[in-house]
C-alpha cells in the first residue's frame, strides 16, 4: 500500500500534468508595459510560433504595436512579403464579427478595384475558429494581396481579445509562396 506522502506527491504530479497539458493546448496572450506618451501603455502579444526561416522584425514591431515578421535576411521596407500578428483588448466581449468591418472598410479604402473574399473558417479544436478572408487589388504595388485570419483569445487573468494574424504580399506569386509559413503560424496557435 502506498504511503500518504507518496500518494499526494502523484496525486500533485497529475495535476502538474493536467496544468501543462492545458497551457501547451491554450494560446494565451501577453501583455507588456511599454512607454508611449510619457506614460505606460499597455501592449499585447499573441504566442505565435515563428515559423522555420522567418524572424520578428523588434523595429517595426514596436512601430506598429503588433508582431511583424519578415523572411529571414530581409530588411522591412524591401521584404515581399511580411506576417503579421495584431492583438486588440476586447473589454466588452464582442463577437468577432463586429471587428470584421473595420478590416473590409480599410482594404476598400486602399484600392477602388479590391476584391474581398470569404474563405472557409479554420478549426482551432475547442477553441473559436479563425475567421478568414482573402484581400486582392492588382494596382496596389505593395501589400495588394493578403490574407487574413480572425479569431479570440484570453490571458490567464480572463480578459478577452481578438488576434488578427495576416499575410502581405506585394505579388500573387509572393504571397503563394509565403502561404506555408502562414498556415503554420496558424495550425500552431
Amino acid at each position: 500500500m502506498a504511503s500518504r506522502a507518496a500518494t499526494r506527491r502523484s496525486g500533485a504530479a497529475l495535476v502538474l500534468a493536467g496544468l501543462l497539458i492545458a497551457s501547451a493546448s491554450q494560446a494565451e496572450i501577453e501583455k507588456f508595459m511599454r512607454q508611449c506618451d510619457g506614460r505606460l501603455c499597455p501592449l499585447f502579444r499573441a504566442s505565435i510560433t515563428i515559423p522555420e526561416g522567418w524572424v520578428e522584425d523588434k523595429e517595426a514591431s514596436n512601430y506598429f504595436k503588433g508582431q511583424m515578421l519578415l523572411p529571414k535576411g530581409l530588411d522591412f521596407e524591401k521584404a515581399p512579403v511580411k506576417i503579421y500578428a495584431v492583438v486588440r483588448y476586447n473589454r466588452d466581449k464582442k463577437p468577432i464579427s463586429d471587428f470584421l468591418p473595420d478590416s473590409i472598410k480599410d482594404w476598400k479604402s486602399r484600392a477602388k478595384d479590391a476584391t474581398i473574399s470569404k474563405v472557409d473558417d479554420l478549426p482551432r479544436g475547442d477553441k473559436p475558429a479563425f475567421l478568414r478572408h482573402t484581400f486582392e487589388a492588382r494596382s496596389l504595388k505593395e501589400q495588394g494581396y493578403e490574407l487574413q485570419a480572425v479569431t479570440m483569445d484570453g490571458d490567464k487573468d480572463g480578459n478577452q481579445f481578438v488576434v488578427t494574424i495576416t499575410l502581405s504580399a506585394n505579388s500573387q506569386s509572393a504571397l503563394k509562396a509565403a502561404e506555408p509559413a502562414y498556415l503554420a503560424i496558424l495550425n500552431k496557435y
